[in-house]
């Protein structure tokens, strides 16, 4: 409690400083007000008002770190850099399989940190056009195409893609085909962009990306640039916006294949990435080859880790536990080669059913199983768990949900009401952590 006074007296004497500045910013005077709500015991205004439902133990939703909390706190070190002097940007990334492509829960937590204070929005995250693959995906965004397009997914084994960060993929020889991304639709915070990366790759050099652009009444035809780094193309424009259109100039018998598309911008703030594939498990991710060049583009300050459901779709007693913590060994040395001293949330998985037979499904046993699987892979790293199976009530909690209207009736995945709910629940145990180094 000390401790916590202590930082809460640094922030104030900081804030006052900044507060005597002559001509202050919008942004000052909102760090200001943050320091004030923070030494106000129980009005902390950087949290969500949470709805009761008696199925949720409020009590248990906070991070628990099983050994060391160095990198936590290296993160919110960053993140003080963000709030009290907009020096740097913070930037997440969030993977997992349905529960993060639905992107309801992912999404209420990018906007819960973009709206901690005015200014904090930055890159909005990778975008695909799922619609193109028959799929879900959150509505907040639009994107449309013409021409026709083969998909794949990361979970296909024999998909014939590379696939990066986004674990899906698309395909071309279509002359015609052109992509349009409208990236605000009826939500907020609001995003934009001044440059739009196309992910991908093509059968040759003479393949790329362009926008036409009207100005002055005469048409401009922008043609992107190959990123020989991180590879696919960078389109720039000379203003900031919300919505283009991408051509592509693809020669007959040429094939291009998009990955993903990341709106960006050069504002500072909360940048805050999701990868979710419907079905997605460890291994699934393990095999996107470009996924470790595409994390070169995120450079997470923290990763949320949310695989580990369909790892576990599997009966009683063929969950292999060393297996499980070996891939996901693997992905997280492929963070720390882009992002040393990257901090991690591991969120365990929620109580699921699986069926065990055609007329019977029962709560699946092995949830406790992976539940410690993160707790060890937490104390291994020096990372925190999020503990959703315990929250939720253990073994057979999910017919509550259900009943509260909080899981929809296979048991497995969440309402978009649940799902916003994860989102505010998680956002409040980070920023309860946060505040109380």
């Amino acid at each position: 409690m000390m401790k916590r006074y202590a930082i809460c007296l640094l922030l104030l004497l900081t804030a006052l400083s900044l507060s005597a500045q002559p001509n202050r910013s919008a942004v000052t005077d909102s760090v200001i007000r943050n320091v004030v709500s923070h030494l106000l015991p129980g009005n902390n205004r950087l949290l969500c008002p949470l709805p009761y439902y008696d199925c949720l133990h409020y009590d248990r939703t906070g991070l628990h770190f099983p050994a060391g909390r160095e990198a936590q706190d290296g993160f919110y070190e960053k993140l003080d850099s963000l709030l009290l002097f907009h020096s740097r940007n913070v930037s997440v990334w969030h993977v997992g399989g349905s529960h993060v492509q639905a992107d309801f829960f992912s999404h209420r937590m990018r906007s819960n940190l973009t709206d901690m204070q005015p200014g904090n929005i930055a890159v909005r995250g990778i975008l695909f056009p799922f619609g193109m693959a028959n799929t879900n995906w959150n509505h907040n965004y639009r994107m449309e195409y013409t021409g026709t397009w083969t998909t794949g997914r990361n979970i296909q084994r024999d998909a014939a893609f590379d696939f990066g960060i986004s674990g899906i993929a698309a395909s071309t020889t279509d002359t015609l085909a052109s992509l349009t991304l409208v990236l605000n639709v009826g939500m907020t915070p609001t995003w934009s962009f001044s440059r739009l990366r196309v992910m991908g790759y093509a059968s040759s050099g003479v393949v790329r990306p362009f926008a036409v652009e009207e100005r002055e009444g005469l048409r401009d035809t922008l043609f992107a640039c190959p990123d020989t780094l991180h590879g696919g193309w960078v389109l720039p424009f000379e203003t900031l916006r919300d919505s283009t259109t991408v051509f592509f100039r693809l020669p007959q018998g040429e094939t291009f294949t998009l990955t993903g598309l990341i709106p960006e911008n050069d504002l500072t703030g909360i940048s805050y990435y999701s990868s979710g594939i419907n079905g997605a498990a460890v291994p699934t991710w393990l095999r996107c080859s470009c996924l470790p060049r595409d994390l070169g583009l995120v450079r997470p300050d923290l990763v949320v880790f949310a695989i580990g459901v369909n790892d576990a779709a599997v009966p009683y007693g063929d969950f292999n536990a060393e297996a499980f913590k070996n891939g996901y060994r693997r992905l997280i040395r492929m963070v720390e080669n882009v992002s040393p001293g990257c901090a991690y949330i591991f969120i365990t998985n929620n109580d699921t059913y699986r069926r065990e037979s055609r007329r019977v499904k029962r709560a699946n046993r092995n949830a406790p199983l992976v539940q410690k699987a993160f707790y060890e892979l937490a104390e291994e790293f020096g990372g925190a768990v999020w503990d959703v199976f315990d929250f939720m009530g253990g073994l057979d909690s999910s017919p509550r949900w259900r009943d509260a209207g909080l899981m929809t009736t296979d048991l497995i995945h969440f309402t978009r009401t649940g799902y916003e709910l994860l989102g505010d629940l998680l956002y409040n145990a980070l920023i309860d952590d946060y505040m109380a180094r």
